[in-house]
């Protein structure tokens, strides 16, 4: 038995010497360069029989998943900038085991096109690994011609080892987050700036829409991984991290490497190497709060809060119009749009609220919130009571608006969505004129039959419309502001007419996003409204339009004589049972208010991201009015820029940390809009404050210091008012600047301010022992 075990040992030796004997070799083979395959294919695209080539290289990344097979590239390459020196290898699933980077290899293969891959199909088991290369292949930097497009040049090192040079000066465009086209989370580049959407920047249907549609095409490059990469993970950058490594649209990439391949139309770079934070430039980077206006003094903002909901049971709040019960409030995906946990809303609720707080504003417009009422358990009376323990003055509190009891849907709702939009205020800075106004928004009902002789019912809803009129407190004159605040139909959403055009062709697209008539059917009904309206008007929200098109043309400048196509209302639309337009109407005139982020910042402007191309949905438009008292608007760049996975749902980021800043906040940037109303001078009062052990006197202007009243000792405070005897007797009146100074010991003037102190509002002048301050309130 000993005997045998040994004969056969000594069999299955000599046999293991001979399969490796006969291995594949290219040996004794003519071996074409990489470059000559690439030329052969390229001028024979389909050639009916393909060619066997011998071809040697050096392994530079192999693929399993993505792509099958290894990239390889020629040792030498033949220094012309214009061709590639590398190539893909197709080899299955199972063809790359034994190869790594590095490795020098030649195969045997046919060459052709893939899909617009050049690349070869390796015959089974015909790779021959020579071990690994004394030089590894050295990455080419990228450069993008000053007259080609990133596509063009990406076609030259296709199948390459590459990498992005600080002066190849590529940018983010979609930040790194999932793709719908592939599946996977990835992140797409683009050659020296963000793109933008078309129709931010042209009237849809245009020649210039269709030429920006293409240059955006082909201003793309993805960064790809061969394998799925995990939730919260980019596995080319390990300090992907909420504060110290983000990474925001517009950040150049610098020193990532990788090989160029090509699929489903894009050309894609799945990275070699990893790179640190400091490998992207934030070329417009965070900032902690929106620019200050000092010429303004009446602050309006626009805040989409990404469904703040609080009906969640862990949560406790009541429940929407939409929720047949508490478990469906509960449910993964029930009537709760939002948090679905408590440390979820936490986080949500904290990264709005410094939000917020940062921004400061005096009226605020809020959309996405819930739709849960105006109770002490609704969303809004919870995200009020929140802010306000963030500014100790209560003059900086807010209230909110309140529709009136008949306006309410089931005596407590804002409509019948699970969401509706939203007014805070602070009382101290403006005062509501009379209740509340809803605009009610056209619904849609059309019955329709199909190709295949079905009846199809087609049901379409809008958010209805906020509109609140505010005096502005302390105006000289009576100034009368009214805010509109909007949410219209989504995007993505479905109206009769995308049905329509969908039958006559299953492959049609607007560019206008689904539903586009019928929100030019509520902006139609908002410019109604507006006509009556008399004084500064101020329409803001999110209308799911970018900035040039049809509802948004509609109330600002469109001049229907101006261009070939009309711009269409929704057909079969009703406010609430009575018929609106049972046939799609042409718009009229504009009704000519102003787009000021576009007046401001000009046509690129934006506000939100949507599939690595930069808009405004969030608008601010104003009336002639109004324009006059506009000192600045911004669209704080917080969110559409910022990474998704920072955001608070926890759904799809893994063990991501997240921050509480207000970055990720929402998906939608907050628009800030400064203004400057004419203001009657305030009655002044100052008080002064003896923070010392010393008895002191008021001084004014240096000379008159106030012997009328006893010494002001340590710990006292003093007020004076325009009614004030003294005052009156030394002729100092409101309005008037004057110099302000305390006599210590009746001995030492301090003074309280390098210059005159105009007399009017609330004042303080502080004395601390040693020195004399000014403080407003």
């Amino acid at each position: 038995m000993k005997a045998l075990t040994a004969t056969l040992a000594v069999a299955l030796s000599s046999l293991s010497v001979s399969v490796c004997a006969s291995q594949f070799s290219c040996d004794g083979q003519t071996l074409t360069s990489i470059m000559k395959v690439r030329e052969q294919v390229k001028s024979h695209a389909t050639p009916n029989q393909s060619p066997t080539y011998w071809v040697e290289g050096i392994v530079t990344k192999t693929t399993s998943s993505l792509y099958k097979g290894f990239f390889f590239q020629d040792s030498v390459g033949d220094n012309n900038p214009n061709t590639s020196d590398g190539i893909f290898a197709y080899t299955s699933s199972d063809g790359i085991d034994g190869l790594a980077v590095g490795d020098k290899v030649c195969v045997e293969a046919k060459a052709k096109q893939f899909y617009g891959m050049t690349q070869l199909t390796v015959k089974p088991g015909h790779i021959e690994n020579k071990g690994l290369a004394p030089q590894p292949i050295r990455a080419t930097d990228i450069v993008v011609g000053s007259t080609e497009s990133l596509s063009q040049a990406m076609d030259r090192y296709q199948g390459m080892l590459v990498r992005i040079a600080p002066e190849s000066d590529l940018r983010i465009t979609r930040n790194f987050g999932f793709d719908f086209s592939s599946r996977r989370n990835n992140m797409v580049l683009s050659h020296q700036s963000p793109l933008i959407k078309p129709t931010q920047l042209f009237v849809a249907e245009t020649e210039q829409v269709a030429k920006q549609v293409e240059a955006n095409t082909n201003n793309q490059l993805y960064i790809d991984t061969d394998q799925y990469p995990a939730n919260g993970v980019i596995p080319y950058f390990p300090g992907f991290d909420a504060q110290q490594g983000y990474l925001r649209i517009g950040d150049r990439v610098e020193n990532l490497q990788g090989v160029i391949a090509y699929s489903y139309g894009k050309h894609r770079l799945l990275p070699t190497n990893t790179v640190s934070p400091s490998d992207f430039v934030h070329i417009n980077d965070r900032t902690s709060a929106p620019k200050v206006i000092t010429d303004s003094n009446l602050k309006v903002a626009s805040f989409n809060v990404l469904n703040f909901f609080t009906s969640h049971s862990d949560i406790g709040g009541s429940l929407n119009p939409t929720c047949k019960d508490q478990a469906d409030a509960d449910a993964a995906k029930g009537c709760n749009r939002g948090a679905k946990t408590a440390a979820e809303f936490e986080l949500q609720r904290t990264k709005i609220v410094n939000a917020l707080t940062a921004m400061d504003a005096d009226i605020i417009g809020i959309m996405e919130m819930e739709n849960n009422g105006f109770g002490k358990n609704s969303a809004i009376q919870n995200l009020v009571d929140e802010l306000n323990l963030h500014f100790n003055d209560s003059s900086d509190h807010y209230q909110f608006v309140e529709i009136n009891d008949k306006d309410k849907n089931k005596g407590q709702f804002f409509g019948s969505d699970a969401i509706m939009v939203a007014m805070l205020y602070r009382p101290s800075k403006v005062t509501p004129i009379k209740d509340a106004q809803v605009i009610r928004m056209p619904s849609q009902h059309m019955s329709a039959t199909n190709a295949k002789g079905e009846s199809v019912k087609i049901d379409a809803y809008q958010r209805d419309t906020l509109l609140q009129q505010f005096a502005i407190n302390g105006a000289k004159k009576k100034s009368q502001l009214t805010i509109v605040v909007n949410h219209l139909k989504s995007k993505g959403s479905g109206c009769y007419e995308d049905w329509l055009n969908e039958q006559k062709d299953k492959n049609y697209q607007n560019i206008q996003g689904n539903c586009n008539d019928f929100r030019v059917s509520a902006a139609m009904v908002l410019a109604d409204k507006l006509k009556t309206m008399s004084g500064d008007v101020l329409v803001m929200g999110d209308m799911n339009a970018y900035g040039m098109e049809d509802p948004i043309r509609v109330l600002t400048q469109y001049k229907p004589k101006q261009y070939q196509r009309k711009i269409m209302s929704a057909s079969g639309t009703f406010i609430g049972d009575q018929s609106l337009h049972p046939e799609g109407i042409a718009a009229s005139k504009g009704l000519g208010l102003v787009n000021l982020a576009t007046k401001w910042h000009g046509a690129d402007s934006y506000s939100y991201s949507y599939d690595g191309e930069l808009g405004s949905l969030d608008h601010a438009l104003a009336s002639r009015s109004l324009l006059k008292k506009v000192r600045g608007i911004e669209d704080w760049h917080i969110n559409s820029v910022e990474n998704s996975l920072f955001e608070y749902s926890s759904k799809y980021s893994g063990d991501l940390v997240k921050s509480t800043g207000p970055y990720s906040a929402s998906d939608h940037d907050p628009v800030i809009i400064n203004f400057a109303y004419p203001m009657a001078k305030a009655s002044f009062q100052i008080t002064f404050v003896n923070n010392s052990n010393q008895p002191l006197y008021p001084v004014f202007n240096s000379y008159y210091w106030d012997s009328t009243k006893p010494w002001l000792m340590a710990g006292q405070q003093r007020r004076y008012t325009k009614k004030d005897k003294f005052l009156k007797h030394v002729g100092i009146k409101n309005g008037d600047k004057v110099s302000l100074s305390v006599l210590a010991s009746g001995v030492y003037d301090v003074p309280c301010s390098d210059v005159p102190v105009e007399l009017h509002g609330k004042l303080k002048a502080i004395y601390d022992g040693k020195t004399c301050r000014i403080e407003h309130f």
